[in-house]
């Protein structure tokens, strides 16, 4: 099922008008010590933020079936890296970029489901999700502890990477990170935006009773995604079935 696929594109059109590092995901992931399940960084031990809800941030993950879409462990940063940031808060944006296999009408939702959860899975020393947000936020804490030891968006992509490729269905992660201006990150906000709709319109259609589709918010959403009215047949006819 393809539902991002003019997302994938527009995100491509935006990181190629910004200067940028790209990295590869590699051992630093790996090496970096866990956090023991005891990952909680206080303000004291802070050495810095981002997407501090003052400043602005993005968060979102969008998948496709074309491997040809991901490059496998690329991290693509606009903006200073954690090093470099003089111990700033940070706005932040984040797309997470997943290549996967066996996406259906029955299945996609759950999964989806699944794929959101692996950040808050991520046990790294001094790295912290403070709090996540259903309007594509994302606020992380880093510890002075870590930021002396090196810590990067290498580190956190590798990291991040790892748990994604635990599901058997996922086969490739790229990420982007934003960090260079409160504007860049509202820009990507609004090329992402249609993914948190498209999601939503997801959840309403398949958890309400009964959704009145013409009175709905998210109808156009399914006017222009095919594959939702498929979701839609498919929940149906389970109901019919299940009722008959």
């Amino acid at each position: 099922m393809e539902l991002f696929e003019r997302t994938f594109s527009e995100i491509r059109t935006y990181t190629g008008k910004r200067n940028s590092i790209s990295m590869v995901a590699a051992a630093r992931g790996e090496n970096w010590p866990k956090g023991e399940g005891r990952n909680v960084v206080l303000s004291d031990e802070m050495a810095m933020e981002l997407g501090n809800p003052q400043s602005d941030s993005a968060a979102s993950l969008i998948w496709t079936e074309n491997l040809d879409l991901v490059c496998d462990g690329k991290i693509t940063l606009i903006g200073p890296d954690i090093q470099s940031s003089g111990g700033k808060s940070l706005p932040f944006g984040k797309v997470v970029l997943v290549g996967v296999s066996g996406f259906n009408e029955d299945n996609t939702y759950d999964r989806y489901k699944e794929m959101e959860t692996v950040r808050y899975s991520l046990d790294i020393k001094g790295y912290m999700i403070r709090a996540v947000s259903q309007y594509q936020r994302e606020w992380s804490r880093i510890s002075k502890e870590a930021v002396q030891s090196g810590f990067s968006f290498e580190v956190l992509g590798s990291s991040l990477r790892n748990e994604y490729l635990k599901k058997d269905y996922i086969h490739a992660v790229e990420f982007i990170f934003v960090t260079s201006s409160t504007e860049d990150v509202s820009e990507l906000k609004e090329i992402t935006k249609n993914v948190s709709r498209t999601i939503n319109a997801m959840d309403k259609m398949l958890n309400e009773i009964d959704p009145d589709c013409d009175e709905c918010e998210y109808n156009d959403v399914c006017d222009e995604v095919g594959e939702l009215k498929g979701m839609r047949k498919s929940r149906d006819g389970k109901r019919v079935n299940s009722n008959g």
